[in-house]
């Protein structure tokens, strides 16, 4: 089952992941147990964690699954205890639940026409979720001399556009909370990180984006193709393990290329790509 790289054997360590499902959390589940980690697979769909939990044990890995709300801090407080009892200190937590279904985003307008509820929930789920998940690991993770925090946050967080403005900004504010509790917590051993991902193919992506739509972010990336769910738990792992030690209150991009260049600036290359996505029907 394990399959550790320099540095990134997590053999003894127990990792908690929200939002672990299905999509990224559920890669980055199965990604931290190949590498050793005992796993907490955590979601609101408590049959969705079940079957990833089950699944890494069928691969030789070790695993519990519960469902957990993350904006409740109760939940949180007694998902923490029952992680400890049965697996041990908590040393890695990757925060990774978010509302990315059409029914959440397809609402998620412009500001002057934001739906307040909407804004609030996500604020909600995002940022409350994840300081939450920080406040209640952050003890285990002292008493067990350090761990290291993983926050998914995003590169809507990073550019302006003209929809998804409550999602945008609640992922803005994850890269401050990584900034904060790494400035808060480093003396203890506990790192704080981010991934910033880009244009992912899970099934939240599916529900909300069509083919024309995809195509044209393709056509504005360096490397056209989707990422992929297992990009990001690759990123994660590094940043869980001990290969990323000197590496604290940063953000990872992880998006093609898609953030890095102007295409006003690069017309030809947008043009080419753009013909190439569109030659692929943004595959």
């Amino acid at each position: 089952m394990r399959q550790a790289a320099d540095g990134q054997d997590l053999t003894g360590r127990v990792a908690l992941v929200t939002g672990a499902g299905s999509g990224i959390g559920a890669a980055t589940a199965r990604a931290l147990a190949r590498h050793g980690a005992a796993v907490a697979v955590t979601d609101l769909v408590g049959e969705s964690a079940e079957r990833v939990a089950k699944g890494i044990e069928q691969n030789g890995g070790r695993a519990v699954a519960h469902v957990l709300d993350v904006a409740a801090e109760d939940a949180w407080a007694a998902v923490v205890a029952r992680t400890e009892a049965e697996l041990g200190p908590i040393t890695v937590l990757h925060g990774n639940a978010a509302p990315t279904g059409g029914a959440v985003m397809n609402r998620d307008l412009d500001v002057a026409n934001m739906d307040g509820d909407l804004w609030d929930f996500m604020m909600t789920v995002v940022l409350r979720g994840n300081m939450l998940g920080c406040k209640h690991v952050i003890p285990s993770m002292t008493s067990a001399g350090g761990g290291s925090i993983v926050l998914t946050t995003s590169i809507k967080g990073r550019m302006g556009s003209s929809a998804r403005t409550a999602y945008s900004v609640a992922k803005a504010g994850l890269d401050q909370l990584v900034r904060m509790v790494a400035t808060g917590y480093g003396r203890f051993g506990i790192r704080c990180n981010g991934i910033a991902p880009g244009i992912i193919g899970t099934p939240g992506l599916r529900e909300t984006a069509g083919e024309e739509y995809v195509a044209n972010l393709l056509a504005a990336q360096l490397i056209p193709r989707l990422g992929t769910a297992e990009d990001i738990a690759a990123a994660a792992v590094y940043l869980a393990s001990e290969a990323s030690t000197f590496m604290t209150a940063q953000t990872l991009v992880i998006d093609g290329g898609l953030s890095a260049y102007l295409p006003v600036m690069s017309p030809s290359l947008a043009m080419d790509e753009h013909a190439r996505a569109r030659s692929s029907g943004g595959r």
